[in-house]
């Protein structure tokens, strides 16, 4: 009797905490009309799921395919969920390779809640 309530218990810890966990923020972009070495780029617009409550602000980052940074900005979170085209300053990719766009969700002192990344090839 003891050894099935307390596995009882742990199976209820386990069930109630995953079911706590928020699902983890997505990131999705595409480089379709964007334009390779220009001098002004117009950032991607980027798409994002499940922002954590609490996000005041968005932090971008494009990194190349050595790991360099190539740029980013802070954005305020979009009610849609959808940052617009040019939102985020960079310096223009000049060479084709997979480049990274990494996001992290802010909240009002700067404390980081969630982040996201995804990277794509660009030519």
């Amino acid at each position: 009797m003891k050894k099935t309530y307390a596995l009882a218990c742990l199976i209820s810890a386990g069930i109630s905490s995953a079911a706590a966990s928020a699902p983890d923020m997505t990131l999705d972009f595409t480089w379709l009309g964007t334009t390779m070495c220009v001098p002004r780029p117009n950032s991607p617009e980027f798409q994002l799921g499940n922002v954590p409550a609490g996000t005041a602000r968005l932090r971008f980052a494009l990194l190349g395919p050595s790991g360099r940074e190539l740029g980013g900005a802070d954005v305020q979170l979009p009610k849609q969920g959808a940052v617009p085209r040019g939102a985020v300053s960079y310096r223009s990719p000049c060479v084709g390779g997979i480049y990274t766009w990494t996001v992290e969700a802010l909240d009002a002192d700067g404390k980081r809640l969630a982040s996201a990344s995804l990277a794509r090839p660009f030519y």
